[in-house]
């Protein structure tokens, strides 16, 4: 279910995070994720890369590496993000035989991951990025070209 998944809140800050900060010509290294989200890298390590591996993020290794997205924000949905790190498993509450858990509460809550699962899916990262900047959040600067000959 949808609604019980915490790494998915994550994995949207995550994602979220490099849309804002990376601009075009950079990424945004695991380090500087970590420092700016106040998550242990080594927590959000195997976030990113199920996001690399669903081409959501692009990761650049080197010295000047790090993470960027793969396709323009405006077509990245959360539904996208949230679907590439979720596990598909059998949820342990299914297994519940009380009857006013597989009559009220689960349908209840089926229900509610699908509204989640349409909800998401209409909200891109664009939408996100501008809420941010709409509340006052400053993107970095791009780094100045340097023209030398």
């Amino acid at each position: 279910m949808l609604l019980r998944r915490d790494r998915a809140i994550i994995a949207i800050l995550i994602v979220v995070d490099v849309a804002f900060h990376a601009n075009r010509n950079n990424t945004v290294s695991a380090a500087d994720i970590s420092k700016q989200t106040e998550l242990p890298k080594r927590s959000i390590e195997p976030i990113l890369q199920l996001l690399s591996r669903a081409n959501i993020l692009e990761s650049t290794r080197g010295p000047r590496g790090g993470y960027h997205l793969c396709r323009p924000k405006k077509q990245i949905t959360l539904k996208d993000i949230v679907c590439s790190i979720s596990v598909k498993e059998k949820e342990k509450y299914d297994d519940l035989a009380f009857p006013l858990y597989q009559q009220v509460i689960k349908p209840y809550w089926d229900d509610l991951d699908q509204k989640t699962l349409e909800r998401i899916s209409k909200t891109t990262l664009q939408d996100l990025v501008e809420k941010a900047e709409k509340s006052g959040m400053k993107r970095p600067r791009p780094l100045a070209l340097s023209f030398s000959i």
